[in-house]
């Protein structure tokens, strides 16, 4: 099965801080920046472990380099344990909480509704040509506040969470959703040992010290039979951002210090013993586009360019999803 595209509109109604707040989240940008480059240079690539070389190209200050191997974009600093602590564990996560919870629990619904509920009903839409989706047990890896662990819920699924960041995990648990708090550096020893038959990472591959250790874990874990997973790509957002540099960068920034690629989830699937069962593409290359010159413009004409540009974003999206350039993919992994 493959699905392409999808309303901006519910993204967009989410993320209105990122248009009324764009110096703040850009202060974070490049203070994570700072922190990022001062890390050992980065040798081995993140997906294959393949030798990688100089930069490519540099952004805010970051220098990026493709891997002749498996097509992966990493960034030439490694992800070390205190750079991964200043992100989501520091002061128990709250500065990392700011960007994903939402405070209350109309807000919380919404939320769910809006973003994780599609996810999950694309997952069981998956699921639904070869199982019976009900008799499967769901774990959901960097579960946050449990989002998308409620959606699961939603549809009458067995689920729960696992999570980093106390923070999340605690608004979790104020919404009466099963998040568990593990340390970082146990994740991949939690992946070996998990008992689920899904196994779900929706954004959270490109946020891990070693997503590699964790995807061997997965392919060791017996228990496991499928992985629903959501990652970041290289995508036409990276080159938007370098053409607006005072504007609050998305795809490529912060925790996104690397990128996946088609070649690169190929790689991935051969190297860990899957195969793709069903994927999704969809992303906001065009609602960052509109973002950045929204930002950008003087108030005189920010009317003007929406209403001139905001109708056509998800028909001009949808041209570059079907082609594979979108900035994200869902895909689920059948274990070969």
């Amino acid at each position: 099965m493959i699905r392409y595209g999808k309303p901006s509109g519910p993204l967009l109604s989410h993320k209105q801080a990122f248009f009324t707040d764009n110096d703040r989240f850009v202060a974070e940008q490049r203070r994570l920046a700072a922190i990022y480059t001062a890390q050992p240079t980065r040798k081995r690539c993140k997906c294959c472990d393949g030798a990688i070389g100089a930069a490519d190209f540099v952004k805010d200050g970051i220098g990026y380099a493709f891997c002749a191997r498996c097509g992966h974009m990493n960034g030439v600093h490694e992800d070390t344990a205190a750079f991964c602590a200043a992100l989501y564990t520091e002061d128990a996560g709250k500065q990392y909480a700011k960007h994903y919870s939402a405070g209350d629990r109309e807000a919380y619904a919404k939320r769910v509704r809006d973003i994780y509920v599609p996810k999950a009903d694309f997952l069981l839409d998956a699921l639904g040509a070869r199982e019976t989706a009900a008799k499967l047990s769901y774990a959901d890896f960097g579960a946050g506040a449990g989002y998308f662990v409620s959606a699961l819920r939603s549809r009458g699924l067995n689920a729960r969470g696992y999570e980093v960041s106390a923070t999340m995990a605690g608004l979790a648990k104020e919404m009466s959703e099963p998040v568990t708090v593990h340390v970082l550096d146990d994740t991949a020893t939690l992946a070996e040992s998990v008992d689920a038959d899904v196994i779900s990472l929706i954004g959270v591959l490109e946020h891990l010290p070693d997503p590699r250790g964790v995807l061997d874990a997965i392919r060791r874990n017996r228990r496991i039979r499928y992985l629903y997973l959501s990652v970041p790509l290289f995508s036409p957002s990276v080159f938007i951002e370098m053409a607006f540099p005072k504007v609050m960068h998305r795809q490529l920034s912060g925790g996104h210090t690397h990128l996946y690629t088609e070649q690169s989830l190929g790689w991935v699937r051969k190297e860990f013993g899957f195969d793709l069962d069903s994927e999704w593409w969809f992303g906001t290359d065009l609602p960052d586009m509109y973002r950045s010159i929204l930002v950008s413009l003087p108030e005189s004409l920010r009317e003007r360019w929406t209403n001139t540009f905001a109708p056509s974003i998800d028909a001009m999206q949808l041209a570059l999803d079907q082609r594979h350039q979108s900035s994200e993919v869902h895909q689920l992994l059948r274990k070969a």
